[in-house]
C-alpha cells in the first residue's frame, strides 16, 4: 500500500463523511469519482467507498436503532441483495475501459444521481404501490453495485413516505449497513483488481470517517437542511462535470 494512496483516500473519504454526516447521503457519490481520479480502479473505488459507508453507518444506525422502520428496511434489503450482483456484473464488464471512459461513466452516473436527488425535494409524501417500491430498491441495488451510488433512489423513495426525520435517516442507514458486507464480499470474490490492501485502507482511516461524520452532523444541526442540500448538489454536479469533461 503506497502512502500517497492512503493519504489521498483518507482526504477523500473524510470529505465525503462530512457531507454525508450533514445531509444523510453522498459519501459514495463524492468518493467514487475522486478515487478514480486519484488512480484507484473503478472496483477498488466502489469497494473502498462501500466499506467506508458501512463503517460510517454503524455509528448512526446504532444511535437511531429505536426508530428503524423494519418492515420497509427488510423489503429494501432483500431487493437490493437480489439486484446488487447485477450492478457488480456490469462494473466488472466495463472495468477494462480506459481511464477517461471510466471517468466519464462515473461522471454521468453522478449527474443522474444528482438530478434524481434534486427532483425528490419537492415531491409530496404518500403511500407507494409495492411495484414502485421494488423498482426504486432494485435501481438502488444496481447503482450501488455499479458505482456505489445507491443512495439517491432510496432518498427519492423515502421522500414520498410519511416518515419522521429520525425514521428517514434510520431507514437509509440500516439499508446501507445490511448490504455493505455482501457488497464487499462479492467484490473480493469476483474482482481481479480487488485486494485486502484496499479494504485495509478503510480500516486505517476509520478515525477520519468518524471525525468527518461528527463534524458533518454538527454542521447539519447548525444550518438549514435546504441550504446544505443545495450546496451539496452543486458540489456533486461540479465533480461530475469535471469527470466527464
Amino acid at each position: 500500500m503506497e502512502s500517497t494512496s492512503l493519504i489521498l483516500a483518507g482526504i477523500i473519504i473524510f470529505a465525503g463523511s462530512v457531507v454525508q454526516g450533514a445531509i444523510g447521503f453522498a459519501l459514495g457519490m463524492i468518493a467514487v469519482p475522486l478515487l478514480v481520479e486519484a488512480g484507484f480502479s473503478l472496483s477498488q473505488a466502489v469497494a473502498l467507498s462501500s466499506l467506508s459507508i458501512g463503517i460510517q453507518v454503524i455509528f448512526g444506525a446504532w444511535k437511531l436503532r429505536a426508530h428503524i422502520p423494519w418492515s420497509d428496511v427488510k423489503l429494501a434489503a432483500v431487493v437490493r441483495y437480489l439486484t446488487l450482483p447485477i450492478g457488480i456484473g456490469l462494473l466488472l464488464s466495463i472495468e477494462n475501459l480506459n481511464v477517461a471512459d471510466v471517468k466519464r461513466l462515473v461522471g454521468l452516473g453522478l449527474l443522474l444521481a444528482v438530478a434524481i436527488r434534486a427532483l425528490a425535494q419537492d415531491l409530496a409524501q404518500r403511500e407507494l404501490p409495492l411495484a414502485a417500491s421494488i423498482a426504486a430498491f432494485g435501481i438502488s441495488g444496481v447503482l450501488q453495485g455499479l458505482i456505489a451510488m445507491g443512495g439517491p433512489p432510496l432518498v427519492l423513495w423515502r421522500t414520498m413516505r410519511d416518515f419522521r426525520a429520525q425514521q428517514a435517516r434510520a431507514f437509509t442507514l440500516m439499508v446501507f449497513l445490511l448490504n455493505a458486507p455482501v457488497h464487499i464480499l462479492l467484490l473480493l470474490i469476483l474482482s481481479r483488481t480487488m485486494s485486502a490492501d484496499v479494504l485495509l485502507i478503510a480500516v486505517i482511516i476509520t478515525p477520519l470517517i468518524y471525525l468527518g461524520t461528527a463534524i458533518g452532523v454538527r454542521i447539519g444541526d447548525r444550518f438549514s437542511k435546504p441550504l446544505l442540500n443545495r450546496v451539496a448538489l452543486a458540489l456533486l454536479a461540479l465533480i461530475a462535470l469535471n469527470a466527464i469533461f
